[in-house]
């Protein structure tokens, strides 16, 4: 219908078990695809999209390289 708000709901999608097995366990691997585009492309979406999302990527980003280049 017109005028209606969709929302998404980033902690359910995150842990959907069709896209990420184990959900609640820490696994680097699930991140490496053998092949590009066997993952779903909007499976995860830790910083939002479009235009209201986060203002702070590309600062979390920046961070996380700085961290990766000190180890």
């Amino acid at each position: 219908a017109p005028q209606t708000l969709l929302t998404l709901c980033h902690y359910a999608a995150s842990r959907d078990a069709r896209f990420f097995p184990a959900p609640d366990s820490f696994c680097p691997q699930r991140w490496l695809h053998p092949e590009p585009g066997t993952g779903h492309p909007f499976a995860s979406l830790p910083f939002g999209l479009g235009k209201r999302s986060c203002v702070g990527r590309r600062l979390a980003e920046l961070q996380l390289q700085q961290a990766l280049a000190q180890v």
